[in-house]
């Protein structure tokens, strides 16, 4: 059974754009270009994230999850964003 939020995961892989917001570039295609271009690491495709994964050594990697941990903390502010169960709490408190 797929959940919802596993279908919207798989329709934004399949529509894959460059938005470059960690600031973390890989070369690759996407679908559409012609060749090789600097790309955000989460724009890449799974299978090119693992790749480069899979070359990277524990320092690099440690690196990785630092600055996407930023970039997340950042468009969180921004956007004001909280995930959680907020509703489920404050129903909870009546």
């Amino acid at each position: 059974m797929m959940l919802l939020k596993d279908k919207m995961v798989m329709e934004m892989m399949t529509n894959i754009s460059r938005r470059n917001l960690s600031g973390v570039y890989i070369f690759d295609t996407l679908p559409g270009d012609e060749k090789r271009q600097p790309t955000c690491f989460e724009d890449c495709t799974e299978e090119k994230q693992q790749e480069w994964l899979d070359s990277l050594a524990p320092e690099a990697v440690k690196n990785l999850a630092i600055q996407l941990g930023k970039t997340l903390r950042a468009i969180g502010d921004q956007f004001d964003i909280i995930a959680g169960y907020e509703e489920e709490e404050s129903i909870g408190e009546l």
